[in-house]
């Protein structure tokens, strides 16, 4: 009789750990992974609102929520928004106490590559910058700012070795997003509202030279709609977040 259940439980316990062995196969890159898609961007991204006591709008408010309430389950929507974030214009600001000292630096080109390494792996990189490029004092052309837009998409698809760098993970699908062209109040940007409205078709060259996917987010929300004509209204997230998940869906052709 001991040896019987000896025998047993040790088939029991076998069968636990070869369980635990296909669950463990399966959570490492098998058939339940998520598709990870990581949002770049400013501001607009990280969801700025002007309204009373609230600086930020709610997670299911901003478009990167809609995107992951729109994708469902099955997608992982990693929000990477930074409020004056650039696109490639080194922009310093001051340290805020005694205990931060140091200078942060605003440019996004720096920050982007340990951004990918840290959330390997990536399915979809968007990337929705050059807002801030266009600060009256930078002196940036629509061609510099494509220009600096061109560098980011190199960083992610040809900086990296498929082999070392990602660990064997494929180097992941890049979607340029063209930001809404500015209508701002603020003298920071006025003088560059109408230059603004040149970049979506720069990008969209810079999108078809590195063979990448490209979006037009002005031709969803022309303006945006808070006052100071920078910033997107819940409404306006609510649209930009519905439009790219239909262009997310073609893009991984479902």
């Amino acid at each position: 009789m001991r040896l019987k259940k000896f025998i047993t439980v040790g088939l029991v316990i076998m069968l636990i750990l070869a369980l635990s062995g296909t669950i463990c196969l399966a959570s490492e890159g098998g058939a339940g992974e998520k598709i990870r898609i990581m949002c770049y961007g400013d501001s607009n991204t990280w969801g700025f609102t002007q309204r009373p006591n609230v600086k930020r709008y709610p997670s299911d408010v901003r478009w990167t929520g809609v995107l992951q309430n729109n994708l469902g389950n099955d997608y992982q929507i990693i929000e990477e928004g930074l409020s004056s974030r650039t696109a490639g214009i080194d922009d310093y600001k001051n340290g805020l106490n005694e205990y931060i000292q140091y200078d942060m630096n605003f440019n996004g080109r720096p920050t982007l590559l340990p951004l990918l390494k840290s959330h390997i792996p990536l399915d979809v990189v968007v990337i929705m910058l050059g807002t801030n490029d266009f600060k009256v004092k930078f002196r940036q052309t629509p061609e510099m700012v494509a220009e600096s837009m061109d560098k980011l998409v190199k960083l992610v698809t040809n900086s990296v070795d498929p082999e070392q760098e990602w660990y064997g993970y494929s180097v992941p699908k890049v979607l340029i997003v063209a930001p809404v062209p500015l209508n701002a109040t603020k003298e920071s940007f006025a003088a560059n509202n109408d230059p603004s409205h040149e970049l979506a078709k720069l990008y969209e060259k810079v999108a078809q030279a590195n063979g990448v996917d490209f979006f037009d987010a002005g031709k969803v929300v022309p303006v945006p709609g808070m006052k100071d004509g920078i910033h997107l209204t819940a409404n306006q997230h609510k649209i930009l977040g519905d439009a790219l998940t239909q262009k997310i869906r073609s893009m991984l052709n479902e």
